[in-house]
């Protein structure tokens, strides 16, 4: 579930029943939706769709999540017989960065604060071309560096997620090779580096790794994350590199 969007959907199946169209046709649950600190329950309706001959079910959570709340989903069958799967939403802090305006070979410090256990994982990268004022956000093309995927400080009195890095040596790792002639100033055209990251609740990114999503399986896991893209500002201008006299 994202807490960027106001709608998600949540996918709900027999495990006892199989994967026939005349075993998947009905459905025999109720979900609910609970947020354990208001305590508000809200009963989720269920949109049947077809794929590959079998029918699905996903249950409508038309409520925006809020960061860093215990909620709880409860899917009961009409002989009383429930099953619950709890979740913590990832919190949603305000990135800190600095510094701010250096050049390219001063390293950056990214920081999340408080993150309470879970983990984020990032791309750093920037538009790939000096496209002009016609073109719109979206249709830029982007050069994006290896996926950084960290965790908590080992302290348990820490919740900070901190990333250091050095511009020059990003734009390399987008270009998948090192090559010390690509410099900032050749491709940072909006003065800016950009750090593109996933916050997800604390265990969640764990459960991704596990085996790929399958619309056929995928069953008992749920939790919630966001995105955010951050510009950083970076004096672009020439400079002595570190290892020149």
């Amino acid at each position: 579930m994202d807490l960027n969007k106001d709608v998600n959907y949540i996918r709900i199946r027999d495990l006892n029943a199989p994967f026939t169209a005349e075993a998947t046709e009905t459905i025999d649950a109720t979900v609910f939706f609970e947020n354990l600190e208001t305590g508000m329950i809200e009963t989720l309706e269920g949109i049947q769709q077809e794929y590959e001959g079998i029918y699905q079910y996903n249950f409508v959570l038309d409520q925006p999540l809020q960061p860093d709340t215990d909620y709880r989903l409860v899917v009961e069958r009409s002989d009383g017989a429930a099953v619950q799967i709890p979740i913590t939403t990832p919190t949603k802090p305000t990135p800190q960065v600095s510094p701010l305006n250096q050049n390219c070979f001063i390293p950056i410090d990214f920081e999340l604060e408080p993150v309470k256990g879970s983990t984020i994982a990032l791309r750093v990268g920037f538009p790939r071309e000096d496209y002009d004022d016609s073109v719109t956000w979206e249709d830029y093309e982007w050069r994006w560096s290896s996926t950084h995927v960290l965790e908590p400080e080992n302290d348990s009195s820490s919740q900070k997620i901190t990333f250091t890095f050095i511009p020059h040596e990003q734009v390399n790792d987008a270009f998948i090779a090192n090559n010390p002639t690509r410099y900032c100033w050749d491709y940072l055209f909006k003065g800016a580096i950009y750090i593109s990251y996933e916050h997800y609740s604390p265990g969640f990114y764990e459960q991704t790794l596990v085996d790929s999503f399958d619309i056929f399986g995928s069953t008992q896991r749920l939790g919630a994350l966001y995105s955010d893209t951050v510009a950083i500002p970076v004096d672009t201008s020439e400079v002595c590199t570190p290892d020149c006299f």
